[in-house]
Protein backbone atom coordinates (compact mmCIF):
# COMPACT_ATOMS: atom_id res chain seq x y z
CA UNK A 1 0.00 0.00 0.00
CA UNK A 2 1.67 3.35 -1.14
CA UNK A 3 1.65 6.53 1.26
CA UNK A 4 -1.52 8.15 -1.04
CA UNK A 5 -3.45 4.71 -0.73
CA UNK A 6 -2.75 4.57 3.06
CA UNK A 7 -3.65 8.14 3.56
CA UNK A 8 -6.80 7.93 2.02
CA UNK A 9 -7.94 4.59 3.36
CA UNK A 10 -6.89 5.75 7.15
CA UNK A 11 -9.30 8.79 6.45
CA UNK A 12 -11.91 6.73 5.39
CA UNK A 13 -11.46 4.33 8.97
CA UNK A 14 -11.72 7.50 10.51
CA UNK A 15 -14.59 8.69 9.26
CA UNK A 16 -16.12 5.45 10.17
CA UNK A 17 -14.79 4.70 13.58
CA UNK A 18 -16.56 8.18 14.05
CA UNK A 19 -19.59 6.49 13.22
CA UNK A 20 -18.79 3.78 15.78
CA UNK A 21 -17.58 0.98 13.08
CA UNK A 22 -14.36 -0.49 13.37
CA UNK A 23 -11.84 -1.26 11.20
CA UNK A 24 -9.12 -3.95 9.85
CA UNK A 25 -5.95 -3.42 7.64
CA UNK A 26 -4.32 -5.92 5.54
CA UNK A 27 -1.26 -4.89 3.57
CA UNK A 28 1.66 -6.65 2.86
CA UNK A 29 5.43 -5.79 4.09
CA UNK A 30 6.65 -4.66 0.98
CA UNK A 31 9.74 -2.00 0.72
CA UNK A 32 8.88 1.20 1.59
CA UNK A 33 5.62 0.02 3.27
CA UNK A 34 4.54 1.90 6.84
CA UNK A 35 2.23 -0.54 8.42
CA UNK A 36 3.13 1.25 11.87
CA UNK A 37 1.33 4.12 10.88
CA UNK A 38 -2.13 2.21 10.76
CA UNK A 39 -1.40 0.67 14.51
CA UNK A 40 -0.43 4.50 15.66
CA UNK A 41 -3.89 5.29 14.48
CA UNK A 42 -5.37 2.36 16.56
CA UNK A 43 -6.34 0.53 13.82
CA UNK A 44 -6.21 -3.36 13.72
CA UNK A 45 -3.74 -4.89 11.01
CA UNK A 46 -3.08 -8.31 9.40
CA UNK A 47 0.38 -8.07 7.85
CA UNK A 48 0.81 -10.26 4.97
CA UNK A 49 4.66 -11.63 4.41
CA UNK A 50 7.18 -9.82 2.29
CA UNK A 51 6.96 -10.87 -1.42
CA UNK A 52 9.35 -13.42 -2.75
CA UNK A 53 10.69 -13.46 -6.31
CA UNK A 54 8.51 -15.20 -9.15
CA UNK A 55 8.12 -15.59 -12.79
CA UNK A 56 4.99 -16.31 -13.71
CA UNK A 57 5.51 -15.54 -17.63
CA UNK A 58 4.21 -12.44 -18.39
CA UNK A 59 0.73 -13.16 -17.45
CA UNK A 60 -1.91 -10.15 -16.81
CA UNK A 61 -2.32 -11.59 -13.31
CA UNK A 62 1.27 -10.63 -12.40
CA UNK A 63 1.18 -7.37 -9.46
CA UNK A 64 4.49 -7.14 -11.28
CA UNK A 65 6.26 -4.63 -8.57
CA UNK A 66 5.18 -6.78 -5.80
CA UNK A 67 6.53 -10.25 -7.41
CA UNK A 68 2.83 -11.88 -6.23
CA UNK A 69 0.19 -12.79 -8.56
CA UNK A 70 -3.37 -11.65 -7.92
CA UNK A 71 -4.58 -15.20 -7.25
CA UNK A 72 -2.02 -15.67 -4.57
CA UNK A 73 -2.36 -12.43 -3.02
CA UNK A 74 -6.10 -12.71 -2.99
CA UNK A 75 -5.58 -16.58 -1.30
CA UNK A 76 -3.48 -14.59 1.66
CA UNK A 77 -5.79 -11.82 2.10
CA UNK A 78 -8.52 -14.18 2.69
CA UNK A 79 -6.53 -16.64 4.69
CA UNK A 80 -6.35 -12.96 6.89
CA UNK A 81 -9.44 -12.78 6.93
CA UNK A 82 -9.38 -16.00 9.53
CA UNK A 83 -13.51 -16.31 8.71
CA UNK A 84 -14.45 -13.24 9.75
CA UNK A 85 -16.80 -11.77 7.41
CA UNK A 86 -16.97 -8.17 7.22
CA UNK A 87 -19.30 -5.83 6.09
CA UNK A 88 -17.64 -3.86 3.57
CA UNK A 89 -14.08 -4.50 2.03
CA UNK A 90 -12.03 -2.00 0.55
CA UNK A 91 -9.44 -2.66 -1.93
CA UNK A 92 -6.95 0.39 -2.74
CA UNK A 93 -4.51 -1.03 -4.87
CA UNK A 94 -3.28 -0.02 -8.08
CA UNK A 95 -1.92 -3.94 -8.55
CA UNK A 96 -5.19 -5.71 -7.94
CA UNK A 97 -8.41 -5.28 -10.00
CA UNK A 98 -11.30 -7.44 -11.08
CA UNK A 99 -9.83 -11.10 -10.61
CA UNK A 100 -8.99 -10.25 -7.00
CA UNK A 101 -12.22 -8.67 -6.13
CA UNK A 102 -14.30 -11.88 -7.54
CA UNK A 103 -11.74 -14.25 -5.06
CA UNK A 104 -12.98 -12.06 -2.51
CA UNK A 105 -16.54 -11.54 -3.00
CA UNK A 106 -18.02 -14.69 -1.26
CA UNK A 107 -15.79 -13.38 1.73
CA UNK A 108 -17.54 -10.18 2.14
CA UNK A 109 -21.31 -8.22 2.23
CA UNK A 110 -20.06 -5.57 0.24
CA UNK A 111 -16.97 -4.30 -2.03
CA UNK A 112 -15.72 -1.34 -2.49
CA UNK A 113 -12.68 -0.26 -4.58
CA UNK A 114 -11.09 2.87 -4.45
CA UNK A 115 -9.09 3.55 -7.87
CA UNK A 116 -8.00 6.64 -9.53
CA UNK A 117 -6.34 5.17 -12.96
CA UNK A 118 -9.93 3.74 -14.36
CA UNK A 119 -7.38 1.51 -16.12
CA UNK A 120 -9.19 -2.04 -15.26
CA UNK A 121 -12.17 -4.07 -14.74
CA UNK A 122 -13.80 -4.15 -11.31
CA UNK A 123 -16.45 -6.42 -10.10
CA UNK A 124 -17.70 -4.25 -7.02
CA UNK A 125 -20.56 -2.81 -5.37
CA UNK A 126 -19.02 0.70 -5.09
CA UNK A 127 -16.27 2.59 -6.02
CA UNK A 128 -14.87 5.74 -5.34
CA UNK A 129 -12.75 7.86 -7.35
CA UNK A 130 -11.82 11.68 -6.18
CA UNK A 131 -9.77 12.56 -9.53
CA UNK A 132 -11.05 15.20 -11.35
CA UNK A 133 -12.02 14.99 -15.29
CA UNK A 134 -14.05 16.45 -17.62
CA UNK A 135 -14.98 12.88 -18.94
CA UNK A 136 -16.02 11.90 -15.34
CA UNK A 137 -19.66 10.72 -15.89
CA UNK A 138 -18.48 8.31 -18.92
CA UNK A 139 -14.79 6.97 -16.97
CA UNK A 140 -15.68 3.45 -15.64
CA UNK A 141 -18.34 2.95 -18.60
CA UNK A 142 -18.01 -0.76 -19.02
CA UNK A 143 -15.60 -1.74 -16.44
CA UNK A 144 -17.87 -2.01 -13.16
CA UNK A 145 -21.24 -3.99 -12.69
CA UNK A 146 -24.25 -2.25 -14.12
CA UNK A 147 -25.31 -1.90 -10.61
CA UNK A 148 -22.23 -0.36 -8.80
CA UNK A 149 -22.85 3.07 -7.07
CA UNK A 150 -19.89 5.47 -7.99
CA UNK A 151 -18.65 8.73 -6.03
CA UNK A 152 -16.29 10.16 -8.46
CA UNK A 153 -14.94 13.52 -8.24
CA UNK A 154 -12.90 15.96 -5.83
CA UNK A 155 -16.34 16.18 -3.82
CA UNK A 156 -15.27 12.63 -2.90
CA UNK A 157 -11.97 13.61 -1.69
CA UNK A 158 -10.37 11.05 1.11
CA UNK A 159 -9.01 14.00 3.71
CA UNK A 160 -8.41 14.04 7.17
CA UNK A 161 -11.33 16.28 9.13
CA UNK A 162 -8.41 18.70 9.58
CA UNK A 163 -8.72 20.15 6.38
CA UNK A 164 -12.47 21.41 6.66
CA UNK A 165 -11.61 22.63 10.12
CA UNK A 166 -8.97 24.71 8.23
CA UNK A 167 -10.89 25.91 5.69
CA UNK A 168 -11.06 29.34 5.03
CA UNK A 169 -14.55 31.16 3.95
CA UNK A 170 -13.43 34.26 3.31
CA UNK A 171 -11.13 35.51 0.41
CA UNK A 172 -7.42 35.26 0.75
CA UNK A 173 -5.61 38.03 1.25
CA UNK A 174 -3.91 39.42 -1.42
CA UNK A 175 -0.31 39.40 -2.40
CA UNK A 176 1.89 36.78 -1.53
CA UNK A 177 3.96 36.71 1.77
CA UNK A 178 4.44 33.11 2.30
CA UNK A 179 5.06 29.84 0.25
CA UNK A 180 4.28 26.27 1.20
CA UNK A 181 6.61 23.97 0.14
CA UNK A 182 5.80 20.00 0.13
CA UNK A 183 6.62 17.47 -2.50
CA UNK A 184 5.62 13.94 -0.70
CA UNK A 185 7.02 11.28 1.82
CA UNK A 186 10.40 10.79 -0.58
CA UNK A 187 10.89 13.46 -3.06
CA UNK A 188 13.34 11.40 -5.08
CA UNK A 189 13.82 14.20 -7.86
CA UNK A 190 14.94 16.72 -4.82
CA UNK A 191 12.35 18.97 -6.12
CA UNK A 192 12.40 20.40 -2.25
CA UNK A 193 15.78 21.49 -3.21
CA UNK A 194 14.68 23.17 -6.36
CA UNK A 195 11.96 25.12 -4.63
CA UNK A 196 14.70 26.50 -1.90
CA UNK A 197 17.02 27.09 -4.48
CA UNK A 198 14.98 29.39 -6.29
CA UNK A 199 13.41 31.20 -2.89
CA UNK A 200 17.15 32.36 -2.29
CA UNK A 201 16.50 34.49 -5.33
CA UNK A 202 17.08 38.23 -4.86
CA UNK A 203 13.24 38.62 -6.21
CA UNK A 204 11.99 36.11 -4.05
CA UNK A 205 13.75 35.90 -1.00
CA UNK A 206 11.48 38.48 0.86
CA UNK A 207 8.98 35.46 1.09
CA UNK A 208 8.17 33.61 4.02
CA UNK A 209 8.77 29.77 3.66
CA UNK A 210 7.46 26.68 5.47
CA UNK A 211 9.33 23.77 3.96
CA UNK A 212 7.76 20.10 4.80
CA UNK A 213 10.14 17.35 4.35
CA UNK A 214 8.92 13.74 3.92
CA UNK A 215 10.46 10.84 6.65
CA UNK A 216 11.91 8.53 3.50
CA UNK A 217 13.48 12.16 1.99
CA UNK A 218 17.23 11.22 1.71
CA UNK A 219 18.03 14.88 0.95
CA UNK A 220 17.07 15.96 4.70
CA UNK A 221 20.13 16.87 6.29
CA UNK A 222 21.26 18.98 3.42
CA UNK A 223 17.88 20.41 3.05
CA UNK A 224 17.80 21.31 6.51
CA UNK A 225 20.86 23.18 6.25
CA UNK A 226 20.32 25.13 3.17
CA UNK A 227 17.09 26.21 4.81
CA UNK A 228 19.09 27.68 7.82
CA UNK A 229 20.69 30.11 5.77
CA UNK A 230 17.63 31.42 4.25
CA UNK A 231 15.99 34.37 6.26
CA UNK A 232 11.95 33.73 7.61
CA UNK A 233 12.85 29.55 6.42
CA UNK A 234 11.09 27.01 8.89
CA UNK A 235 11.79 23.49 8.41
CA UNK A 236 9.09 20.89 9.47
CA UNK A 237 9.29 17.27 9.51
CA UNK A 238 6.37 14.77 8.93
CA UNK A 239 3.14 15.77 10.67
CA UNK A 240 -0.37 14.49 11.59
CA UNK A 241 -1.78 16.92 8.91
CA UNK A 242 -0.59 19.80 7.21
CA UNK A 243 -3.86 21.85 6.96
CA UNK A 244 -2.48 24.33 9.44
CA UNK A 245 0.78 25.35 7.17
CA UNK A 246 -1.52 25.58 4.47
CA UNK A 247 -4.06 27.56 5.51
CA UNK A 248 -1.71 30.23 6.68
CA UNK A 249 0.42 29.84 3.71
CA UNK A 250 -0.52 32.71 0.45
CA UNK A 251 1.19 30.02 -2.21
CA UNK A 252 1.63 26.46 -2.16
CA UNK A 253 4.65 24.59 -4.74
CA UNK A 254 4.19 20.51 -4.33
CA UNK A 255 3.30 17.30 -6.13
CA UNK A 256 0.17 16.14 -7.67
CA UNK A 257 -1.80 13.90 -6.15
CA UNK A 258 -3.66 13.68 -2.70
CA UNK A 259 -1.83 16.73 -1.16
CA UNK A 260 -3.70 18.70 -4.49
CA UNK A 261 -7.12 17.83 -2.45
CA UNK A 262 -5.69 18.99 1.02
CA UNK A 263 -4.70 22.60 -0.64
CA UNK A 264 -7.56 23.19 -2.82
CA UNK A 265 -10.07 22.40 0.31
CA UNK A 266 -8.39 25.19 2.61
CA UNK A 267 -7.99 27.34 -0.47
CA UNK A 268 -3.95 27.51 -1.20
CA UNK A 269 -3.48 28.54 -4.53
CA UNK A 270 -1.24 26.11 -5.94
CA UNK A 271 2.33 25.49 -8.55
CA UNK A 272 2.17 22.03 -9.02
CA UNK A 273 4.78 19.16 -10.03
CA UNK A 274 3.76 15.75 -11.09
CA UNK A 275 5.93 13.10 -10.10
CA UNK A 276 4.09 10.13 -11.12
CA UNK A 277 2.82 9.53 -14.67
CA UNK A 278 -0.48 8.81 -13.46
CA UNK A 279 -0.75 12.17 -11.65
CA UNK A 280 -0.01 14.03 -15.27
CA UNK A 281 -3.71 13.86 -16.82
CA UNK A 282 -5.23 14.88 -13.41
CA UNK A 283 -2.97 17.91 -12.88
CA UNK A 284 -3.26 19.35 -16.49
CA UNK A 285 -7.45 19.23 -16.15
CA UNK A 286 -7.04 21.05 -13.18
CA UNK A 287 -5.17 23.59 -14.77
CA UNK A 288 -7.50 23.54 -18.27
CA UNK A 289 -10.11 24.40 -15.91
CA UNK A 290 -7.97 27.62 -13.88
CA UNK A 291 -7.48 25.68 -10.78
CA UNK A 292 -3.87 24.79 -10.56
CA UNK A 293 -0.98 26.43 -12.37
CA UNK A 294 0.75 23.14 -13.38
CA UNK A 295 4.11 23.06 -14.15
CA UNK A 296 4.97 20.12 -15.78
CA UNK A 297 6.55 16.48 -14.79
CA UNK A 298 9.46 16.10 -12.43
CA UNK A 299 11.93 15.78 -15.17
CA UNK A 300 11.10 18.76 -16.73
CA UNK A 301 10.87 21.46 -13.46
CA UNK A 302 14.02 22.62 -11.79
CA UNK A 303 14.48 25.85 -9.82
CA UNK A 304 14.52 28.09 -12.90
CA UNK A 305 10.74 26.85 -14.01
CA UNK A 306 9.92 27.52 -10.27
CA UNK A 307 11.32 30.66 -10.09
CA UNK A 308 9.76 32.10 -13.03
CA UNK A 309 6.04 30.76 -12.07
CA UNK A 310 6.87 32.43 -8.38
CA UNK A 311 7.61 35.93 -10.14
CA UNK A 312 4.91 35.27 -12.37
CA UNK A 313 2.67 35.47 -9.79
CA UNK A 314 4.09 38.29 -7.75
CA UNK A 315 4.18 40.28 -11.28
CA UNK A 316 -0.09 39.60 -10.60
CA UNK A 317 -0.24 37.17 -14.08
CA UNK A 318 -2.53 34.93 -11.71
CA UNK A 319 -5.93 35.55 -10.08
CA UNK A 320 -4.91 33.55 -7.03
CA UNK A 321 -7.90 35.30 -5.33
CA UNK A 322 -10.08 33.20 -7.76
CA UNK A 323 -8.27 30.10 -8.03
CA UNK A 324 -8.51 29.86 -4.23
CA UNK A 325 -12.56 30.30 -4.30
CA UNK A 326 -12.98 27.65 -6.99
CA UNK A 327 -10.68 25.09 -5.30
CA UNK A 328 -12.84 25.73 -1.86
CA UNK A 329 -16.19 25.30 -4.03
CA UNK A 330 -15.05 22.07 -5.74
CA UNK A 331 -13.51 20.41 -2.23
CA UNK A 332 -15.62 21.10 0.79
CA UNK A 333 -13.45 18.36 2.98
CA UNK A 334 -15.99 16.07 3.44
CA UNK A 335 -15.95 13.23 0.88
CA UNK A 336 -14.61 10.99 3.56
CA UNK A 337 -18.27 11.24 5.44
CA UNK A 338 -19.63 11.06 2.48
CA UNK A 339 -18.10 7.50 2.07
CA UNK A 340 -18.76 6.28 5.10
CA UNK A 341 -23.16 7.30 4.73
CA UNK A 342 -22.89 5.25 1.56
CA UNK A 343 -21.34 2.22 3.42
CA UNK A 344 -23.21 2.60 6.82
CA UNK A 345 -26.45 4.35 5.68
CA UNK A 346 -27.98 6.54 8.68
CA UNK A 347 -31.49 5.56 9.92
CA UNK A 348 -34.52 8.31 8.59
CA UNK A 349 -35.37 8.52 12.62
CA UNK A 350 -31.93 9.55 13.18
CA UNK A 351 -32.20 12.93 10.71
CA UNK A 352 -31.42 16.25 12.61
CA UNK A 353 -32.37 19.25 11.24
CA UNK A 354 -30.23 23.22 11.90
CA UNK A 355 -30.70 26.21 10.69
CA UNK A 356 -29.14 27.48 7.97
CA UNK A 357 -26.13 29.60 8.39
CA UNK A 358 -23.42 31.73 6.74
CA UNK A 359 -20.90 29.12 6.26
CA UNK A 360 -23.04 26.60 4.15
CA UNK A 361 -22.91 29.16 1.38
CA UNK A 362 -20.96 26.55 -0.38
CA UNK A 363 -22.94 23.51 0.50
CA UNK A 364 -25.68 25.13 -0.85
CA UNK A 365 -24.36 26.05 -3.89
CA UNK A 366 -23.18 22.75 -4.61
CA UNK A 367 -26.77 21.40 -4.45
CA UNK A 368 -28.25 23.81 -6.77
CA UNK A 369 -25.15 23.40 -9.33
CA UNK A 370 -26.16 19.48 -9.14
CA UNK A 371 -26.71 18.16 -12.74
CA UNK A 372 -30.47 16.49 -11.93
CA UNK A 373 -31.14 20.09 -9.93
CA UNK A 374 -30.57 22.35 -12.86
CA UNK A 375 -33.01 19.94 -14.97
CA UNK A 376 -35.86 20.06 -12.83
CA UNK A 377 -35.32 24.04 -12.26
CA UNK A 378 -37.30 26.66 -14.49
CA UNK A 379 -34.05 28.40 -15.40
CA UNK A 380 -31.56 25.70 -16.16
CA UNK A 381 -28.57 27.96 -16.56
CA UNK A 382 -25.87 27.29 -14.20
CA UNK A 383 -26.06 29.99 -11.16
CA UNK A 384 -22.47 32.25 -10.58
CA UNK A 385 -20.91 32.40 -7.40
CA UNK A 386 -21.41 35.59 -6.74
CA UNK A 387 -24.95 35.69 -7.77
CA UNK A 388 -25.31 32.65 -5.31
CA UNK A 389 -23.76 34.52 -3.05
CA UNK A 390 -25.90 37.30 -2.37
CA UNK A 391 -28.96 35.56 -2.61
CA UNK A 392 -27.65 33.61 -0.28
CA UNK A 393 -26.95 36.49 2.21
CA UNK A 394 -30.50 38.49 1.93
CA UNK A 395 -32.54 35.02 2.40
CA UNK A 396 -30.30 34.39 5.60
CA UNK A 397 -31.27 38.38 6.36
CA UNK A 398 -34.88 37.95 5.28
CA UNK A 399 -37.63 37.85 8.16
CA UNK A 400 -40.42 36.02 5.74
CA UNK A 401 -37.68 33.21 4.72
CA UNK A 402 -36.16 30.18 6.41
CA UNK A 403 -33.79 27.41 5.82
CA UNK A 404 -32.57 24.66 7.39
CA UNK A 405 -29.89 21.66 6.73
CA UNK A 406 -30.83 18.13 7.53
CA UNK A 407 -27.93 16.09 8.91
CA UNK A 408 -26.71 12.87 9.21
CA UNK A 409 -24.22 12.57 11.60
CA UNK A 410 -23.11 16.05 11.51
CA UNK A 411 -22.73 15.33 7.74
CA UNK A 412 -24.80 17.88 5.56
CA UNK A 413 -26.97 15.60 3.39
CA UNK A 414 -30.01 18.49 2.03
CA UNK A 415 -31.44 21.65 2.41
CA UNK A 416 -35.43 22.47 3.01
CA UNK A 417 -36.62 26.49 2.15
CA UNK A 418 -39.57 28.30 3.02
CA UNK A 419 -40.41 31.44 1.60
CA UNK A 420 -43.72 32.59 3.38
CA UNK A 421 -45.86 35.33 1.84
CA UNK A 422 -49.80 36.03 3.13
CA UNK A 423 -49.70 33.02 5.48
CA UNK A 424 -48.34 30.58 2.46
CA UNK A 425 -44.86 28.97 2.67
CA UNK A 426 -43.31 27.78 -0.48
CA UNK A 427 -41.19 25.16 0.26
CA UNK A 428 -37.94 24.58 -1.65
CA UNK A 429 -35.63 21.20 -1.42
CA UNK A 430 -32.80 19.10 -2.45
CA UNK A 431 -30.91 16.52 -1.12
CA UNK A 432 -27.76 15.19 -2.08
CA UNK A 433 -27.13 13.74 -5.01
CA UNK A 434 -25.60 10.37 -3.44
CA UNK A 435 -28.11 10.06 -0.78
CA UNK A 436 -31.39 10.00 -2.91
CA UNK A 437 -33.95 7.15 -3.33
CA UNK A 438 -33.65 6.22 0.39
CA UNK A 439 -36.88 8.69 1.14
CA UNK A 440 -35.03 11.89 2.63
CA UNK A 441 -36.94 14.59 0.26
CA UNK A 442 -40.22 13.62 2.62
CA UNK A 443 -37.78 14.09 5.81
CA UNK A 444 -36.57 17.17 5.33
CA UNK A 445 -39.95 18.77 4.47
CA UNK A 446 -41.58 17.00 7.34
CA UNK A 447 -39.16 18.10 9.91
CA UNK A 448 -38.99 21.51 8.27
CA UNK A 449 -42.97 21.89 8.35
CA UNK A 450 -42.66 20.59 12.20
CA UNK A 451 -40.47 23.72 13.00
CA UNK A 452 -41.55 26.53 10.86
CA UNK A 453 -45.07 26.02 11.95
CA UNK A 454 -44.22 26.47 16.23
CA UNK A 455 -46.19 29.72 17.07
CA UNK A 456 -48.04 30.09 13.43
CA UNK A 457 -50.79 29.26 11.45
CA UNK A 458 -49.32 28.38 7.41
CA UNK A 459 -50.26 26.40 4.89
CA UNK A 460 -47.78 24.72 2.91
CA UNK A 461 -47.49 25.05 -0.67
CA UNK A 462 -45.03 23.29 -2.98
CA UNK A 463 -44.49 23.66 -6.80
CA UNK A 464 -43.32 20.77 -8.98
CA UNK A 465 -42.13 20.33 -12.79
CA UNK A 466 -44.69 18.49 -14.60
CA UNK A 467 -41.50 16.41 -15.79
CA UNK A 468 -40.51 15.47 -11.81
CA UNK A 469 -42.34 12.73 -10.74
CA UNK A 470 -40.21 12.07 -8.07
CA UNK A 471 -40.76 14.93 -6.59
CA UNK A 472 -44.75 15.26 -6.62
CA UNK A 473 -44.69 11.30 -5.25
CA UNK A 474 -42.82 13.30 -2.26
CA UNK A 475 -45.69 15.64 -1.54
CA UNK A 476 -48.35 13.21 -2.38
CA UNK A 477 -46.68 10.70 0.50
CA UNK A 478 -46.73 14.04 2.63
CA UNK A 479 -50.49 14.26 2.44
CA UNK A 480 -50.38 17.21 0.02
CA UNK A 481 -53.10 17.68 -2.18
CA UNK A 482 -52.62 18.85 -6.01
CA UNK A 483 -54.42 21.94 -6.92
CA UNK A 484 -57.29 21.19 -9.42
CA UNK A 485 -55.53 23.81 -11.86
CA UNK A 486 -52.05 24.16 -12.77
CA UNK A 487 -49.86 27.13 -11.72
CA UNK A 488 -50.09 29.63 -15.18
CA UNK A 489 -46.22 28.61 -14.94
CA UNK A 490 -47.25 25.15 -15.78
CA UNK A 491 -45.90 23.59 -12.95
CA UNK A 492 -48.39 21.40 -10.66
CA UNK A 493 -49.20 22.81 -7.17
CA UNK A 494 -49.63 21.09 -3.92
CA UNK A 495 -50.94 22.35 -0.76
CA UNK A 496 -50.91 21.18 2.56
CA UNK A 497 -53.35 22.90 5.47
CA UNK A 498 -51.85 22.55 8.94
CA UNK A 499 -55.41 23.54 10.35
CA UNK A 500 -57.39 20.62 8.65
CA UNK A 501 -54.89 17.96 8.24
CA UNK A 502 -52.54 16.29 10.64
CA UNK A 503 -48.79 17.01 9.65
CA UNK A 504 -46.46 14.35 8.70
CA UNK A 505 -44.69 11.22 11.29
CA UNK A 506 -41.00 11.49 11.12
CA UNK A 507 -40.11 7.54 10.89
Amino acid sequence: MGVGHLSRCLCLAEALRVRGCGSRFISREHEGHRLAQIERAGMRLAALAAPQPCSVGGSEDYVAWLGVTQAQDAAESISALAGERPDWLVLDHYGLGGDWERALRPHTEHLMVIDDLANRTHECDLLLDQNFSRSMDERYSGMVPADCRLLLGPRYALLGADYARHRLHEPRRDGVETVFVFFGGSDPDNLTGAALEALELPSLRHLKADIVIGANNAHRLQLQRRAAERPGTAVHGPRPHLADLMSRADLAIGAAGTTTWERMCVGLPSLVVSIAENQRLGAEALAEDGLIQYLGAAQDVGSAELAEAMEGILAGKQDLAEQSLRSRLMVDGLGALRAAECMDPTARRQLRLREARAQDAELFFAWVNEAQVRRQSLNSAQIRWIDHQLWFRSKLGDARSRMYVMEAKSLPVGQVRFDITDGEARIDYSIDAPFRGRGWGRSVIALGMRRLIEGQRIIFRGDVKASNPASSAVFARLGFHESASQDPSGLKVFRFDPGLQTLPEID
